[in-house]
């Protein structure tokens, strides 16, 4: 019997608009270049996979200024080559187009957010934020209006632990006083979220809005709106 879910923020509850996607593309055709949304997200997603492989092996406290600038190179040397796109400079302009990108707020929230977490709510669920975020964390799901539906905000930056270590999800399980088996965590990238839950022992959901990861072996759920009728199949 489910009892709780865990969301991950970015990707999942909340996003950029316009995207970084949307910002790319329109930054690419200025450049004589016209790559299809669905082919900038998933030379987004390797890149977003390669990165977490990265973070995964180095602790927090060891990440110097030095190696994230050398991330970012490797990063954006990932994502042209999965579009593909490759020349000289194209790393650095590409930097500086993520860095500006970062700089901007997540500012709304999927329109599929609120309805779900209104059902799950009403199913009598406890519900929270599992994020690899900065301590802006709370402040940010104030912001957008989040905090009436959560009964725990859980950020890696908070508590020196990030996904997919075990740890960030124990906690989050502790404030809410339920076991592993008795809940769900959903987020959009499969090796922080899906590996990350699954070896805490949550039943990892895969959010995938764009399909793009129709190889995922979990569950996987094209919006939030299916989470509720997920939930009563498993009670």
């Amino acid at each position: 019997m489910f009892k709780a879910v865990f969301f991950d923020m970015g990707g999942t509850l909340s996003t950029q608009e316009p995207t970084r996607e949307n910002v790319v593309q329109d930054y690419l055709r200025s450049k004589g270049y016209n790559f299809d949304l669905r082919r900038i997200r998933l030379a987004y997603l390797a890149a977003d996979l390669a990165f977490y492989d990265w973070a995964a092996k180095i602790p927090l406290a060891e990440r110097t200024e030095a190696a994230y600038q050398s991330l970012l190179q490797q990063y954006h040397r990932t994502f042209l080559h999965h579009l593909p796109l490759s020349g000289d400079g194209w790393p650095e302009e590409m930097i500086a187009l993520f860095q500006a990108n970062v700089k901007r707020r997540h500012n709304v929230l999927y329109p599929d957010v609120r309805p779900a977490l209104t059902a799950l709510r009403e199913h009598g669920l406890r519900l929270g934020i599992v994020s690899n975020w900065d301590l802006s964390l709370e402040a940010h799901v104030q912001e957008l209006g989040l905090a009436p539906y959560l009964d725990t905000v859980v950020g890696s930056m908070a508590v020196g632990s990030e996904k997919p270590q075990a740890r960030i999800f124990q906690i989050a399980l502790a404030q809410v006083g339920v076991t592993p088996a008795e809940a769900l965590h959903v987020g959009d990238v499969y090796t922080a979220d899906v590996l990350g839950a699954r070896a805490a022992g949550l039943v990892p959901v895969l959010i995938d809005r764009y399909d793009l990861q129709p190889q995922a072996d979990c569950l996987r759920l094209r919006s939030l709106e299916e989470l509720p009728a997920i939930i009563a199949a498993g009670r």
